[in-house]
């Protein structure tokens, strides 16, 4: 299934026939060398930065309003080239160039002669609006600006370029996490993007050896627009007595033996579960601490227990050793997952609550892994067809790959979606 595919969502705008390119983008198409910029130092940043400099661009930029933060985020990829060494994927010359290329700064400023910069910082429009209006006062009007958005709208970030501005350089290119492993990144277009702009972002995303699809501007475009009802799912399991509290890793168990790479929960907590929390409050989903009402935006489901996983128990994943499971750095190196008591005695306790309230009874008899299997992909696949005829992609291959590449799906078991 991924050759064919994978071919297919590549070929974009015609091949490049027929474009016409700025020269200094056809240069850094050819040559690679000409000034790239990173925003955000964080582990998306910091991994976008290590792909591009794998790639041998140069000068890359990693830019961060915190000192801190930055000496951080080099730090570790600094690290991580070690680690390319002791693997012997590179030699210790090859690293040292690498790092040369590398300008870690804290002054925005300094990315004026880039040729493309990527926005990675949180998921909040206010902020990336902000960077792309200063971005274009700084920048020549052909630099190509991009955001590492995974769910915001990508008109309303455009829009914050001036119209005389060149609102057309502007396009998505969605990472997934970890951003120097991850195979996949979704090119998102807006309304201003051009074919230019599309082919040059697919151009740089297969020279930094990755697999981009070009997908729509909506809500979570694609990958993440998927897994919204996959994730939201695998918790309503709880709340209807259809699991235990100790289903969490039944549910991951499930899955996987389907021959999903990760389960549900391992990948909540490996993204950051306080990431997914920053998303749903910038949707206007979660209750507002202060007045203690639920979000504008909440659907007619909704359930607050990874909300609280956050706010309660600041149980933010495996980058804090807690998460929907508890992780011990000396097992596993501190990644594998191990079944937590304060996460099933809050499951047990949410979850008593919430039938309660709503007078729901226990249910005869708790789910097999084929039912809970079908139960979790079935509303996945349901919003994959809704994609489909909404025209966010543009074939039902382009979801295949994404899932693939993305969120682990078994090549093994074929399409996702079957049409």
């Amino acid at each position: 299934m991924p050759f064919f595919a994978d071919r297919l969502a590549r070929n974009t705008s015609g091949g490049g026939k027929n474009l016409k390119f700025p020269p200094r983008i056809e240069s850094l198409l050819k040559t690679k060398v000409g000034g790239v910029g990173v925003i955000g130092a964080g582990t998306m940043g910091s991994g976008i930065a290590l792909s591009l400099l794998r790639a041998n661009y140069s000068p890359v930029y990693l830019v961060d309003n915190s000192e801190e933060g930055l000496k951080r985020g080099a730090s570790l990829i600094k690290s991580l080239l070690q680690t390319d060494v002791s693997k012997k994927r590179i030699t210790t010359e090859q690293a040292s160039k690498i790092s040369e290329s590398l300008i870690p700064t804290t002054n925005m400023q300094d990315l004026s002669a880039c040729v493309l910069v990527i926005e990675a910082v949180f998921e909040k429009l206010s902020l990336k609006q902000s960077i792309f209006s200063k971005l274009s006062s700084i920048v020549s009007d052909d630099t190509l600006l991009l955001s590492n958005t995974s769910t915001l709208d990508l008109n309303a970030i455009a829009s914050s370029i001036p119209p005389n501005k060149n609102r057309a350089r502007c396009a998505g290119m969605h990472f997934f996490s970890p951003a120097h492993v991850m195979k996949l990144v979704e090119i998102v277009t807006s309304s201003y993007t051009s074919p230019e702009t599309i082919y040059a972002v697919q151009t740089v995303t297969q020279q930094i050896r990755k697999v981009g699809v070009v997908v729509g501007n909506c809500d979570g475009f694609v990958g993440n627009r998927m897994v919204f009802p996959y994730t939201s799912e695998m918790v309503f399991l709880f709340e209807e007595n259809l699991v235990s509290e100790k289903g969490v890793k039944e549910i991951d168990d499930a899955l996987m033996e389907f021959g999903m790479a990760i389960g549900p929960f391992i990948m909540s907590d490996l993204a950051g579960n306080d990431i997914g929390y920053a998303i749903r409050r910038e949707k206007g989903l979660v209750r507002d601490p202060k007045t203690g009402l639920p979000g504008p935006n909440r659907p007619g489901r909704y359930t607050e227990l990874a909300d609280e996983l956050v706010t309660k128990y600041g149980r933010v994943g495996q980058k804090a050793l807690k998460g929907w499971y508890d992780y011990d750095r000396k097992i596993g190196k501190g990644r594998a997952p191990i079944p937590s008591k304060e996460v099933e005695q809050h499951i047990a306790k949410y979850a008593s609550a919430f039938r309660k309230k709503n007078m729901l009874p226990s249910p005869p008899k708790k789910l097999s892994k084929e039912e809970i299997v079908n139960r979790i992909l079935f509303p996945l696949v349901n919003e994959g067809f809704k994609i489909l005829e909404e025209n966010i992609a543009q074939r039902p291959s382009d979801i295949d790959v994404i899932y693939l590449y993305g969120y682990g799906w078994p090549n093994w078991r074929g399409k996702l979606l079957k049409v």
